[in-house]
C-alpha cells in the first residue's frame, strides 16, 4: 500500500488539524466540506466546482481510490481541502510513485483535463493549506506530485511549500477575452478585433446568413443540453475523425462523466451548451464551464464546410462571446490551447495568461534512478523515430489538423 492508509487519520498542530478520508465518505461528508470551503473562494472556476468534483467522484472514484484532505482551524471549522490520487507505475523492480491534485490522474486516454486547478482553501488561509497538504504529501513517501492547469500564484505557493524538491514547469500560454473591459469601454467584441479577424467574421457571417438566421440557442434545461452534447459529439467526432483522430469523447468513461456533469451542472449554472445555426443549418454547438461570472469554453462539435471562406468555430465563438457580454459575464476563457488551435483563439482573445503542468519531484536517489530511466527511453525512442522516418515518406507521416 502507497503511502497512509486509506481510512480516517488525523494530524494536529497548534493551529489546525489536517485528517484524511477515504474515497468512500465522499457522498456522507467529504461533498459537504469541499462545498464549505470552495463557496468561500470567489474567484474558484468550475474545475473545482462541488458539481465537477462529484461527477468525477462518481465516475472515476471508484476506479481510482482518490483520498480528501480537510484542513481546518482550531475550532474544527474547515479551511481547506483537496482530493489526492495515487498512481503506482511499475515497469522496473522500483516503483514509481506520483500524486495527482484533485480531479486529475486518469487513464491519459481517460483524462478529463482541469485547468484552473488548485488547492482549495479560504482567502488568507492559502500558505497555511499547501504547507499542510505538502506535509502530508512527503509522509506519503511520493516520487512526485503532479498538479495540472495551475496559475503562477500556485505554482509559486507550492514550490515554496517543497523545499528541496525539483519542479519541472511546463506553461501553457490560455487566451481569453476581458468581457468587463469591453463593458467598461462601452465596445462591442467587434470593435477590439484585428482588420484581418473581423473581414473573416464578417465574410463568413455574410455566407451563413444566406441560409437564413443566424441564432445562438442556450440550452435550458439538462435534457435539452444532453441532446445538444449529443449533437456536439457526432459533429466532433466526424470532424476529427476525417483529419485521422478519435476525437475528445472516444473514451466511454470520459463520455460517462460529462453526462454526470451535465445533468447536475446546467440546474445549477457550472455546465452551458450553446447551438449556433444558420437557417435550419446547425453550424456548431459549444460546451462551456462556468463559475463566478467566469466562462471557460472546454469544447466544440463544427460542422464541416467545403467552402474554406466559412469559419465556424470562428463564427460560434465571436457569437458566444458577444452573448455573454450582453448577459453580464466577466470573461470567456479558451484555456489553455492544443498545438494548432492558438492562433485563432488568440486571434479572438484580448488578454492571456499562463497555465502550467508543475512536476515536484522528492530529491535523492530514487530520483535520480528515475529521471536514468527517462533518458534511456528517451534515447530509443529517438532512435525509433529516426529509423522510422527513413523508412516513411514524409507527407504519409504528416496528421492534418482540423481548422477552426
Amino acid at each position: 500500500m502507497v503511502g497512509p492508509a486509506y481510512a480516517e487519520r488525523s494530524r494536529s498542530t497548534a493551529l489546525m488539524s489536517i485528517e484524511q478520508l477515504p474515497p468512500n465518505v465522499w457522498e456522507s461528508s467529504g461533498r459537504d466540506c469541499w462545498e464549505r470551503v470552495v463557496s468561500r473562494m470567489p474567484s474558484a472556476r468550475p474545475f473545482l466546482a462541488t458539481v465537477w468534483v462529484n461527477a468525477w467522484m462518481q465516475v472515476f472514484g471508484p476506479k481510482l481510490h482518490p483520498v480528501q484532505l480537510h484542513v481546518r482551524d482550531e475550532r474544527g471549522a474547515p479551511i481547506g481541502t483537496c482530493l489526492l490520487t495515487a498512481r503506482v507505475r511499475r515497469e522496473t523492480v522500483v516503483p514509481h510513485v506520483r500524486v495527482h491534485l484533485n480531479t486529475d490522474g486518469e487513464n491519459a486516454v481517460d483524462s478529463v483535463i482541469v485547468e484552473h486547478n488548485a488547492l482549495l482553501a479560504i482567502a488568507g488561509a492559502e500558505d497555511v493549506v499547501a504547507q499542510a497538504v505538502a506535509d502530508h504529501i512527503v509522509a506519503m513517501r511520493a516520487d512526485e506530485f503532479r498538479v495540472a492547469g495551475v496559475s503562477e500564484v500556485e505554482v509559486v505557493r507550492l514550490v515554496r511549500a517543497f523545499p528541496g524538491w525539483t519542479a519541472d514547469i511546463e506553461w501553457h500560454r490560455a487566451p481569453y477575452v476581458n468581457l468587463d473591459l469591453l463593458r467598461a469601454d462601452s465596445r462591442a467584441h467587434l470593435d477590439v478585433l484585428s482588420r484581418n479577424t473581423r473581414e473573416q467574421l464578417r465574410r463568413s457571417l455574410t455566407r451563413y446568413q444566406r441560409r437564413g438566421p443566424v441564432v445562438v440557442d442556450v440550452a435550458r434545461t439538462a435534457s435539452d443540453a444532453e441532446a445538444m452534447f449529443d449533437e456536439l459529439v457526432a459533429l466532433h467526432e466526424t470532424r476529427w475523425r476525417a483529419a485521422g483522430h478519435a476525437g475528445a469523447f472516444a473514451s466511454p468513461l470520459r463520455r460517462e462523466f460529462h453526462r454526470a456533469f451535465i445533468r447536475d451542472g446546467v440546474p445549477t449554472g457550472h455546465a452551458q451548451l450553446l447551438r449556433i445555426t444558420a437557417g435550419s443549418d446547425t453550424i456548431a454547438v459549444l460546451y462551456n464551464l462556468v463559475a463566478n461570472g467566469r466562462v471557460n469554453f472546454y469544447q466544440s462539435g463544427l460542422r464541416q464546410e467545403d467552402d474554406t471562406h466559412l469559419k465556424p468555430g470562428m463564427v460560434a465563438h465571436h457569437l458566444a462571446i458577444q452573448h455573454y457580454l450582453d448577459h453580464g459575464y466577466a470573461e470567456y476563457d479558451f484555456l489553455s490551447s492544443a498545438p494548432g488551435e492558438g492562433r485563432y483563439k488568440s486571434s479572438l482573445a484580448n488578454d492571456s495568461r499562463q497555465l502550467a503542468q508543475l512536476t515536484l519531484a522528492r530529491p535523492g536517489w530514487r530520483r535520480r534512478y528515475f529521471d536514468g530511466l527517462r533518458r534511456l527511453r528517451r534515447g530509443a525512442t529517438s532512435v525509433s523515430r529516426s529509423f522510422a522516418l527513413h523508412r516513411v515518406p514524409r507527407r504519409a507521416a504528416e496528421t492534418p489538423e482540423p481548422s477552426p
